[in-house]
């Protein structure tokens, strides 16, 4: 019995769980894709923005050496001054500083 040639099937469509032929998942993507915006430059002055930065983290960094030396979270409260100790105080205009920068733009 001599082999047949085999012949392709005609492409039938996919059923799916649902019984549509669509994929809509799936879709085909174009050939051609915009290219993506770039993204807004930022307002407002990198300088005063790198100034308070350094700031706050430089404050950040003394609140823990303050707290965690031997004076301890009372050395950084000081209830009887008045003002708060001088770690928090940079902290502060560090932020400050930092709202001034977005206001300025």
């Amino acid at each position: 019995m001599p082999m047949l040639e085999q012949q392709p099937r005609p492409k039938e469509p996919v059923q799916d769980e649902w019984g549509t032929t669509t994929r809509i998942g799936y879709e085909d993507r174009p050939a051609y894709h915009a290219p993506r915006k770039a993204p807004p430059k930022r307002k407002g002055s990198p300088l005063l923005r790198a100034i308070g930065g350094l700031l706050v983290v430089g404050g950040i960094g003394w609140i823990t050496y303050v707290v965690t030396s031997t004076e301890g979270i009372g050395g950084l409260l000081r209830p009887g001054s008045g003002w708060p100790a001088r770690p928090v105080i940079v902290c502060a205009v560090g932020l400050l500083i930092l709202l001034l920068e977005k206001l300025i733009r």
